[in-house]
């Protein structure tokens, strides 16, 4: 007792103190506010008798995994520890952290938020993650997308954790960890009445904070300037998206389609407001945030609005990192962000909880393409006709009759596909299926260019269609677009046609038709 009173020199109150006792330790643990431990003392009889991993897992709380500071004290001495939360390996300390019951009141800035104070934001924030705790880019906007979770979650309950740090850095990380975790539990809680097997499809993020206390703190004091549901969402997605750019060189590349191939796609399929829509590989789900942007100015009528955006918009994402990046883009666009799915999209359709053939009215994608199946890997996929008989085939073959399966009869159609898949010899029975399934209104070539700045030197193409063959002759729109808006560095470049190129496609379709 007498050591553990000697905590107050480092500002700790014993009083404060939670304690458990068991027969040879006595567990003591201060909580914050939302109840999260933020420092677990064990008292010991003698300190070299024990492990501080073989404590913290024998005397183990519900929550004690929000905590990252721990002491090991007996009566003459103490060691103090820090704990990774990612490798959950414990640090010896030199000393114990200081601690003071001052709040660090902060006050955000309300509903007027200017676009150049907000422009940077998550940048900012990404950059403190990658440098404080040495992370990948991609590594850092993963946890990055769990703070802004919790922060999104702390403005909805109106509980300001964010904006009134109490204590310590340890005692503010633990509050936002718990928070999160509060948040993933309230969605699970919430969406699993509305959404067959919520949890088992979208609930990523069930996977904990595993950044350091000085990275969440960081980030958390720098959002707490602001109130992000008063943002503007244009705002909002602009300065998330602005952490795109060194991301996606940095290793996630194979998830990125271009803004101006989606806007593209967008433009030329032009989906309304009473259509459901996916994206069976959706990766960060620009598809669905350019259709959100596409379609919600021109909806006047608010319950339209809010069933488009909450109801209408779907995705299939296997990477769970990809599906919490996917939510949080289009949570800041205003919601929708439970009707991404987190699985494999080539399965059975028995394997889904709500996805069925024939279901959707519009499918924009661009899937995986560059590698090739083998037969044994058949039994884990669905049933396709482009399977039989073939003892390999290439993904995005695959990929193009899973989309079409989720289309009903009519449906329009925009993906992204090699160009081997439109001239190749070897592919010519793809080309034979497309024939007999689908009614082709476009095929338009893109520049070399568009995907080596993301590590992809392949020519592509992109087909626009309808579901169901025509049986009566039609015209196919061919087109070039030569200027795609950058070069293959992705620097930007002066002279872009792809919107006069999509003009052109309107144009043809408004005398063609989708359907012939």
């Amino acid at each position: 007792m007498d050591n553990i009173l000697r905590l107050k020199d480092y500002g700790y109150d014993y009083n404060d103190f939670c304690t458990r006792n068991e027969e040879k330790v006595c567990k003591h643990t201060l909580y914050s506010e939302n109840k999260a431990p933020y420092l677990i003392v064990y008292e010991v009889n003698k300190i070299s008798d024990y492990e501080i991993s073989q404590l913290f897992e024998v005397m183990k709380d519900e929550s004690d995994d929000m905590c990252s500071l721990f002491c090991l004290i007996d009566d003459s001495e103490y060691i103090a520890y820090s704990k990774n939360m990612k490798s959950k390996q414990y640090i010896q300390l030199r000393e114990l952290v200081y601690y003071s019951k001052n709040s660090r009141l902060l006050s955000y800035s309300g509903a007027s938020i200017k676009s150049d104070d907000f422009e940077n934001v998550f940048f900012e924030a990404h950059s403190f993650l990658r440098d404080l705790d040495g992370l990948h880019p991609d590594e850092a906007l993963d946890e990055l997308c769990k703070v802004i979770y919790a922060k999104l979650y702390d403005e909805e309950l109106k509980t300001n954790l964010f904006e009134n740090p109490q204590g310590n850095n340890e005692e503010y990380a633990a509050t936002i960890r718990k928070l999160y975790q509060d948040a993933n539990a309230y969605d699970v809680r919430v969406f699993s009445l509305k959404i067959p097997g919520y949890k088992r499809s979208r609930g990523v993020f069930d996977e904990p904070i595993s950044i350091s206390a000085n990275a969440i703190s960081k980030v958390g004091l720098l959002f707490a300037k602001y109130n992000f549901s008063a943002a503007d969402i244009d705002f909002k997605a602009r300065a998330f998206q602005n952490v795109y750019k060194p991301a996606t060189r940095a290793g996630m590349g194979q998830y990125f389609t271009p803004l101006q191939v989606i806007k593209f796609i967008v433009k030329c399929v032009s989906p309304n407001a009473a259509e459901l829509i996916i994206d069976p590989f959706a990766g960060s789900a620009h598809f669905l945030t350019e259709a959100l942007n596409y379609v919600v100015p021109g909806i006047k009528d608010n319950k339209a609005r809010d069933e488009f955006v909450f109801y209408k918009l779907h995705g299939i994402e296997k990477s769970e990192r990809m599906v919490r990046i996917a939510m949080t883009d289009m949570r800041l666009h205003g919601d929708g962000h439970s009707n991404i799915r987190c699985t494999d999209s080539l399965l059975s359709f028995e394997s889904y909880a709500d996805l069925y053939e024939n279901m959707f009215d519009v499918v924009m994608t661009n899937p995986p393409f560059g590698s090739n199946l083998q037969k044994d890997s058949y039994a884990y996929l669905g049933d396709y006709a482009l399977l039989k008989n073939k003892s390999k085939i290439p993904l995005e073959a695959l990929g193009l009759e899973r989309a079409v399966q989720l289309l009903r009869q009519g449906g329009r159609i925009g993906i992204v596909l090699p160009d081997s898949i439109f001239v190749n010899k070897s592919y010519s029975y793809v080309r034979k299926w497309m024939e007999e399934n689908l009614t082709i209104r476009g095929i338009i070539s893109l520049p070399l260019s568009t995907f080596s700045p993301f590590g992809a030197n392949i020519k592509t193409s992109i087909l626009f269609a309808t579901k169901g063959a025509s049986k009566a002759p039609y015209n196919i729109f061919t087109g070039v677009i030569e200027n795609i808006g950058f070069d293959s560095k992705g620097d930007e470049l002066e002279g872009a046609d792809w919107e006069e190129v999509a003009d052109c496609f309107n144009r043809f379709i408004d005398k063609e038709g989708w359907v012939c």
